[in-house]
């Protein structure tokens, strides 16, 4: 039997062909995901020509026995659809920054939605963006509810009006109830948030309809789906992830009280513990477009900035240089500033700042795991990576390693979201837990 899984990515959208009978990978395909020319902080995409492009990955793929189809996308955003089921708007990202602007009470949109609910949002949750845009006006007259651009996918390819949504993409959007499942409506409503746009959550593992004869099952997080396909034993493995951020995922079946990670739901089976940073592959393009600058003002030379860094870092392997590469703050303060401290005569080099800007990026990783409960940190003795950020850079691959004290491996599928979409799949068509 064969299954199709789509990720619809921060920068690309992907699908992989999956032979679930030896869990052999068959073929992949990709495009890449762009947001619109708006400003203004909106970081937005267009919901329609993601479908068509997911759409035209998955028929490159397709054979007569594709039995099922598994979607997995970038968590924490929304899009308004109107009554037809028909987007009405764009997709609003999790890098939405809106949030952050200034609400009332000396406090911003996020934080004060935090604040009333008692659960934590950042700007980019989907609560916090509809807060947003209902206080600002902006929600589209003929806006009749709001979803997930995984879960339009899958209403855009079975024909499907009604607005359905997994646990694990819900409680993305923050006023979440982790315990029984549902969002914290009346939290919420009198927070002054109109709930009547939000999703029906449905169980892990629904049908939502079909398409080309394939049943398409509802979207999950692309969190929870890479680590379905990249992590087989879950009980001694840790994720760490780097895409455009980075996370540190932990699971554990039971839920627990903390407040130093983000707590998702996984597929009913128990929770992944998240520890998520802003300071991913963005941070580290910024630091190769710097010299790129440096070359292009200096001599008028255009430079790869990756190949400079790859250089620097053959060359200089340690440094005492310390680097807090948090130029795009955190996910609980958007204003905390990158730093950098110990700079002195003897690292005052090009390859030192390369080195303890990646020693930076695995120490906040570090930081995360390390603030976890110690029940979750018990027994981890490996680390399953995945995201281009980690396959891409050797030398992080190696700070990660120095950093967590334990060895890093990949999975064999490199696109880890759509594998694991199309395992989430598999395994629900044949009506096995996940």
């Amino acid at each position: 039997m064969t299954v199709i899984g789509i990720d619809i990515g921060t920068t690309s959208i992907c699908a992989v062909s999956f032979d679930s009978s030896n869990g052999r990978l068959l073929g992949k395909a990709a495009a890449a995901n762009v947001f619109l020319p708006e400003p203004g902080g909106f970081y937005a995409q267009d919901a329609e020509r993601i479908v068509l492009l997911a759409g035209e990955l998955a028929d490159q793929l397709w054979q007569e026995d594709v039995a099922a189809v598994g979607i997995s996308s970038q968590m924490h955003g929304i899009l308004y659809v109107d009554e037809e089921g028909r987007a009405c708007s764009p997709f609003y990202t999790w890098k939405n920054e809106k949030g952050n602007e200034l609400w009332k009470d000396g406090k911003s949109y996020s934080d004060w939605l935090s604040a009333y609910t008692g659960c934590p949002m950042a700007s980019g949750y989907g609560s916090v963006t509809h807060f947003f845009l209902q206080k600002t006006d902006r929600i589209p007259n003929n806006a009749a509810r709001m979803v997930n651009i995984g879960d339009y996918l899958a209403m855009r390819m079975t024909g499907k009006r009604e607005p359905q949504t997994e646990a694990s993409l819900a409680a993305s959007f923050g006023g979440f109830d982790l315990r029984n499942g549902c969002f914290l409506t009346d939290m919420l409503q009198e927070a002054g948030v109109h709930t009547g746009y939000y999703p029906d959550i449905v169980k892990s593992g629904t049908v939502v309809g079909e398409y080309r004869g394939a049943k398409v099952f509802c979207a999950c997080g692309d969190n929870q789906a890479s680590f379905l396909g990249a992590v087989k034993d879950p009980e001694h493995s840790i994720s760490v992830n780097v895409g455009t951020g980075s996370q540190v995922s932990v699971f554990h079946k039971n839920l627990m009280e903390t407040e130093t990670a983000e707590i998702r739901p996984f597929f009913g089976k128990g929770y992944l513990y998240v520890g998520a940073t802003l300071t991913g592959g963005k941070a580290y393009e910024k630091l190769a477009a710097f010299f790129e600058e440096i070359f292009e003002k200096a001599v008028g030379m255009k430079v790869n900035g990756y190949g400079i860094l790859e250089k620097l870092l053959k060359d200089t392997r340690t440094t005492d240089l310390q680097v807090f590469p948090s130029i795009y703050g955190t996910r609980d303060d958007n204003s905390r500033a990158g730093m950098i401290r110990n700079w002195k005569e003897s690292n005052f080099h090009p390859g030192d700042l390369a080195v303890a800007f990646l020693d930076g990026m695995a120490s906040e990783l570090e930081e995360r795991f390390k603030a976890m409960p110690e029940e979750l940190r018990q027994k981890k003795r490996e680390i399953m990576a995945s995201g281009n950020g980690l396959r891409k850079n050797a030398e992080l691959v190696r700070a990660v390693e120095q950093r967590f004290g334990m060895p890093v491996s990949f999975s064999e599928c490199e696109e880890e979201a759509a594998f694991g979409a199309a395992r989430y799949a598999a395994e629900a068509i044949k009506g096995d837990t996940i």
